[in-house]
């Protein structure tokens, strides 16, 4: 089971605004990441969290999805980012561009970062990066997770034939579509007719439903973007609005 811990509340409001008996917990993790996918990171460092330690290069930790680093590293020192065509000069004991142990660099190349010096026992190396698990109950953001969830939720009732009924020309399955074409009543004919307009008027409103509480979560990741963090000015201009 994907683990959700600290979602209780958004689960019940997903609950609660969708009618589902128990909110899919991956619909919650694929709405916290679409956060961080959406959010620029610098909004994001009170997501942080810090990885393993690398004694090497060559360690698991130092593979990330790179699009999530905040910093990196290596034994207290923050490490520099450079170009992967600098790395040369990075190991060249003869250049002005050589990493030292104080003034340590970092390259990310094929998705896993490279650090220079080689972290080493006692001088490991470790990074920062976007935790999309801390965007949860207590985060600003937690509307976001919780819209964005529920586009999921009501796209997939609109598809599920439990709710809106079996369409396809099916002996087995009895759908409607079998029905029109056996059913020789017109009277019959006329109901079947009837179900079918009330079970697209029912995959109507739930896509109807996705699509606001999609944008509603695009809206509030935009509103998030645009008022953080306040600017000196903004925070005059607030301060000189209440006098």
């Amino acid at each position: 089971m994907a683990d959700v811990t600290g979602c209780t509340n958004i689960e019940l409001e997903i609950e609660g605004i969708t009618g589902v008996t128990d909110a899919d917990d991956n619909f919650i993790i694929s709405a916290q990441k679409f956060v961080v996918a959406n959010v620029p990171k610098n909004l994001m460092k009170w997501a942080s969290s810090q990885s393993a330690v690398m004694t090497s290069n060559a360690d698991n930790d130092a593979v990330l999805n790179v699009d999530t680093i905040l910093s990196v590293k290596r034994n207290g020192y923050p490490c520099k980012e450079i170009s992967s065509d600098d790395l040369v000069w990075a190991n060249d004991d003869g250049s002005l561009k050589k990493a030292t142990i104080t003034h340590p660099i970092y390259v990310v190349s094929g998705g896993k970062i490279q650090i220079q010096p080689e972290p080493e026992a006692l001088q490991e190396g470790y990074y920062y990066y976007v935790d999309h698990t801390k965007v949860d109950d207590d985060s600003d953001l937690r509307n976001v997770v919780i819209n964005y969830a529920c586009f999921k939720e009501f796209a997939k009732l609109m598809m599920a034939d439990a709710l809106q009924g079996n369409f396809g020309d099916s002996s087995s399955t009895f759908g409607t579509e079998h029905w029109i074409g056996t059913d020789e009543d017109s009277e019959m004919l006329m109901a079947r007719i009837q179900t079918i307009q009330a079970q697209l008027g029912e995959k109507t409103h739930f896509g109807q439903m996705s699509q606001q509480h999609y944008n509603l979560a695009l809206a509030e990741v935009k509103s998030y973007i645009e008022n953080n963090p306040k600017t000196l000015e903004t925070a005059i201009a607030m301060q000189g609005m209440k006098k």
